[in-house]
């Protein structure tokens, strides 16, 4: 399960530079509830060449605070557990996206695309 978040902020830097963009979030095993230490977890898009990466902590928590606001594809990857990717998360200035991750571990089929017992739910707040 993959649970996706907006939350408006109201800040812009002084500079008149645009805010950057923040995607932060939890990882959990989708059995036991328990964080899940140690998964990369990459996003890329069209604007900015290369992709930003970085691992969950002990308690699953992962937080990326300088995106451009774009569309980003996004992969969390561990061994042990199905490759998860989701493609075209809207980034924006000014909004902190959230997202959870409930990891399912690997069976027969260790590299999955998107796969079926995984659901997506998006919900915008003002």
């Amino acid at each position: 399960m993959v649970a996706i978040l907006l939350l408006s902020h109201s800040s812009r830097a002084d500079s008149g530079k645009p805010d950057p963009c923040l995607l932060q979030g939890y990882v959990t095993d989708a059995v036991t509830r328990k964080p899940v230490a140690g998964v990369l977890v990459s996003a890329t898009s069209k604007i900015s060449s290369g992709s930003c990466e970085v691992t969950t902590d002990a308690d699953g928590f992962f937080r990326f605070s300088q995106l451009p606001s774009s569309q980003v594809n996004l992969q969390f990857d561990k061994r042990g557990y199905q490759l998860y990717k989701r493609s075209g998360v809207q980034v924006s200035e000014k909004t902190t996206l959230k997202i959870n991750v409930e990891f399912n571990r690997e069976e027969v089929d260790p590299r999955e695309e998107e796969p079926d017992n995984l659901f997506i739910r998006m919900l915008e707040i003002n």
